[in-house]
């Protein structure tokens, strides 16, 4: 208890011990009161304002000549820590299930139709490429390639007539030139006698005076006969060059004969060729390192072909060394998820192994259902702890440079879905706080990036020039308008 309180007190008591009704013990004179009801009055009066200048104070001792206090009409000034934009290295990550998926599946069926033989493989069964999964028996195929085989050999042997025949044609060409030689040989002596003879009997005719007129007969029979002799040879030559020509023409057709028994053997072979690889597809054949996952035969099983609208696969083969793992990335983290991208994968039924990679593909557009990317992961499988079907949950990671960026604590977002949302911070000018909206683009978990400002409502939006207050943190205790006290970061 104070002295106030305890002066006060005591007062009271007196005033009770007199036996008086009244404090002080006042009472009336006549137009004025008595002067020591007087000063109790005063005195009381000083006691009470003392005392509640003491209560209101709070016990406080005011120096005097201090002038009091004002109420403050504007809330106290707040400190805060300011930040400005920086360049920065988003460090994107996102964590999704996933499946696994083998790298390549491939269902197997039947080229051709036919019955199933002993010695198929059952699930299970390691393969290497081009080793058989089953065999069909397919006996008209058989019959098939064994009458184009025969087809073959006729046109080899048809091929060797005509080679024959076209060597036969190229000597009798041969012949015919050199009979042709041999009568341009004829006629040029019979061409010969006939000018000797023509012009002896010429010579002789005019010496018709002292010649003895047979001899100039014989002279001239002479001359006939060797002008009969070259009209022979002559035609003797035309005879040569006509069978000349007819030799060029056998032999001509004989070579033609020979390039048609090439082109018939081209085609028996085609055709048997075509037989043998229709009857190579009762061969059913590992098209990679792979292992069966699925059979749909058994033997004796007539087998018909995909073309007649068989739908289940006789075998499904998958590959194993190498796996897909997919994943449904979100919309928002679309734009930096690309080929290349650090994946982590960790399989529930794996624990403590954790396996890493690389995005090796995306489905590049996002599908419109889910808002999702669809991302591929290609992870090394030799041991094969990694199983078609499997759980997975990636974690995929990238680095974006070159971002002007605001640490996270210096951003708020409000709003709704019908009103839609609105990100903004507080930018320190002249000593106090303005809300400055922005618009922020994807960010990671430390810092977000920064794209545009308007400085002022309902203004054009700028881009920033790095050089803004921003108040860093504790937003909650800024309002737009209030007046802050900048105080120096912590290092």
């Amino acid at each position: 208890m104070n002295k106030f309180q305890a002066l006060t007190t005591k007062l009271q008591r007196k005033q009770k011990f007199k036996g008086e009704k009244e404090p002080f013990n006042c009472k009336k004179g006549k137009g004025s009161l008595s002067a020591s009801c007087f000063l109790s009055s005063f005195f009381f009066c000083i006691l009470c304002d003392s005392v509640v200048s003491f209560s209101a104070s709070g016990c406080s001792r005011v120096p005097m000549g201090a002038a009091p206090a004002a109420v403050p009409d504007t809330p106290a000034a707040v400190a805060v820590t300011v930040i400005s934009p920086q360049y920065a290295v988003l460090h994107r990550e996102v964590s999704q299930p996933g499946a696994i998926e083998a790298f390549e599946e491939t269902p197997i069926f039947a080229k051709v139709a036919g019955y199933v033989k002993e010695g198929w493989k059952d699930i299970g069964a390691v393969l290497h490429k081009g080793e058989i999964l089953a065999e069909l028996w397919v006996p008209e195929r058989e019959v098939e390639l064994r009458q184009r085989e025969a087809l073959v050999r006729q046109a080899q042997s048809a091929i060797e007539q005509a080679q024959r025949a076209a060597e036969a044609a190229e000597a009798a060409f041969h012949s015919a030139e050199a009979k042709v030689a041999a009568a341009e040989a004829q006629r040029l002596a019979a061409q010969a006698r006939y000018h000797r003879m023509k012009s002896q009997y010429d010579r002789l005719a005019r010496m018709e005076q002292v010649i003895h007129k047979e001899n100039i007969e014989e002279a001239q029979l002479g001359f006939e006969t060797a002008r009969a002799s070259l009209a022979e040879a002559e035609a003797a030559v035309k005879y040569a060059l006509a069978f000349r020509v007819e030799s060029k023409a056998h032999w001509s057709k004989a070579q033609a004969d020979l390039a048609v028994a090439q082109d018939h053997l081209d085609v028996a072979r085609q055709e048997r060729d075509y037989a043998r690889t229709m009857l190579d597809y009762a061969r059913l054949l590992a098209p990679y390192d792979c292992v069966v996952t699925q059979r749909h035969i058994n033997t004796g099983d007539f087998v018909q072909t995909a073309a007649v609208g068989k739908d289940k696969p006789l075998f499904v083969v998958q590959r194993t060394d190498l796996m897909r793992i997919f994943i449904q990335v979100p919309e928002n983290a679309v734009p930096w998820v690309q080929r290349g991208a650090e994946a982590q994968v960790r399989v529930q039924v794996l624990p403590g192994q954790t396996f890493t990679g690389q995005v090796s593909r995306t489905s590049w557009s996002v599908d419109p259902a889910t808002r999702t990317l669809r991302a591929e992961i290609d992870l090394p499988n030799k041991d094969g702890p990694l199983r078609p079907g499997m759980y997975a949950y990636v974690t995929l990671r990238a680095d974006v440079p070159g971002r002007l960026t605001l640490p996270r604590s210096a951003v708020a977002t409000e709003g709704d879905v019908t009103r839609g949302y609105q990100s903004y911070c507080y930018q320190v000018e002249d000593g106090k706080a303005r809300r400055l909206p922005i618009e922020l683009a994807a960010g990671d978990s430390a810092r977000v990036e920064v794209l545009k400002k308007q400085p002022r409502p309902g203004g054009p939006w700028e881009s920033f020039t790095g050089t803004e207050q921003i108040v860093e943190s504790n937003l909650s205790e800024v309002h737009d308008g209030q007046t802050v006290i900048i105080r120096p970061r912590q290092p």
